[in-house]
């Protein structure tokens, strides 16, 4: 059974590298994994096409994209290779709102947060996408040994604390140039999200429209439901700026990869900074660290990558709580979590793993073993495969 896996471009190399473990994994279940590298492709339905006339294909698989892709005679990516199309959204789903005004209703939608498919059915209606689901990330790199010598297991690893991102600042909010009573309305679901430990953004802006009388089931009222996506940028900007902020108060060491970081530096006494680095170069920096930072972004039901794929490396993370961290790792013994509403607390308990690589090195063994018995792509290609009506294992 033939999976056509379609990889695009990639900030970091991060869905391009997801797409390689997915093929992987389908490999190791009998499956015939076919990547078709879109990169820098300047007529991507042409490879596509290609793809699609080389034989009876059991599903398509892509992330982010193609959704609402069409050929010259007008047929969706389920006509072109007569099989089902599944996408994964690992970006803010309400932020693609141009890709699924065009993605076929029998698409197979998977999101890395619960929450993101609730507010998919309740802006575009139960019946518009018949297909959706929750997929979480999956750890990728390589797994690295936890040595049972703590002093062995601190001079494996050089780096105390590994933060990886970009750092994004808004000059203005997103609805800064909008009339005064929309920018109250987005100003109060601010607010709102900011005052409790987390609320998903279509529930925050739904609150504050309720409570200026809106019926939310009128259709004319979807397009400020679905503006909820900005919302999530400026929380999250927010939220990870509060973040760094306390982080560079502690005067803790840290090394720091990732784009925009240029000009807040100055706030940090002890990091060394690399910049931007592909995905590879960050695994190979997890496989070093011995503690890993995560901030979950406005993700707060769901997953990143980076808190699974640090435990894969043998580093303990600390992150921010979400439901998917709280459900799927025993907190404190496989993963080390702090709230939004005690920041301060969360940077004296950062400080108190840093200074204790015995509970630091105790976190990384049994999070590894958690991350690599349910959380690697060998795990999660079940649920695409789910999505897309096909068995574990190729027949």
């Amino acid at each position: 059974m033939r999976a056509v896996l379609l990889k695009g471009p990639s900030q970091y190399e991060g869905t391009r590298t997801f797409i390689d473990h997915a093929a992987a994994a389908l490999a190791r279940r009998g499956y015939q994994a076919d990547v078709v590298d879109l990169l820098g492709v300047e007529t991507p339905i042409v490879p596509i096409l290609e793809a699609a006339s080389n034989g009876p294909t059991a599903f398509a698989f892509s992330i982010n994209m193609l959704g609402e892709a069409r050929d010259g005679f007008g047929r969706t990516m389920s006509q072109m290779f007569a099989a089902p199309h599944v996408v994964w959204h690992v970006d803010y789903i309400l932020s693609q709102e141009q890709r699924l005004e065009t993605t076929p209703s029998d698409t197979a939608l998977l999101m890395v947060d619960p929450t993101q498919v609730e507010a998919l059915a309740s802006i575009y209606g139960p019946d518009r996408f018949t297909n959706t689901g929750f997929c979480p990330h999956a750890a990728v790199g390589e797994a690295a040994p936890v040595a049972d010598d703590l002093a062995r297991w601190e001079a494996e690893r050089d780096v105390p604390i590994l933060w990886c991102g970009t750092l994004q600042k808004l000059k203005t909010t997103p609805w800064a140039d909008a009339d005064a009573p929309t920018r109250k309305v987005f100003d109060d679901a601010y607010d709102l999200a900011l005052s409790v430990e987390w609320i998903p953004p279509h529930e925050a802006m739904d609150q504050v429209l309720a409570s200026r009388g809106l019926d939310l089931s009128n259709p004319a009222y979807a397009g400020a439901r679905r503006a909820a996506r900005h919302l999530d940028v400026q929380v999250r900007c927010t939220r990870r700026f509060e973040f760094v902020k306390a982080l560079a108060k502690t005067g803790l060491p840290v090394r720091i990869c990732g784009l925009g970081w240029d000009a807040d530096l100055y706030r940090f006494k002890n990091a060394t900074y690399e910049g931007a680095v592909p995905m590879s170069r960050m695994s190979e920096l997890m496989r070093r660290s011995r503690v890993v930072l995560n901030t979950n972004g406005n993700f707060g039901g769901g997953s990143h990558e980076r808190p699974l794929s640090a435990l894969l490396a043998g580093a303990a993370v600390f992150s921010d709580y979400s439901r998917f961290y709280g459900q799927a790792f025993e907190e404190g013994r496989e993963i080390s979590l702090f709230r939004w509403m005690d920041l301060k607390g969360g940077m004296a308990q950062l400080a108190d793993l840093a200074a204790n690589p015995g509970k630091a090195r105790d976190i990384a063994a049994a999070g590894q073993r958690r991350v690599i018995a349910e959380h690697t792509w060998d795990s999660r290609i079940a649920v695409v495969l789910n999505a897309a009506g096909l068995p574990p294992t190729a027949g």
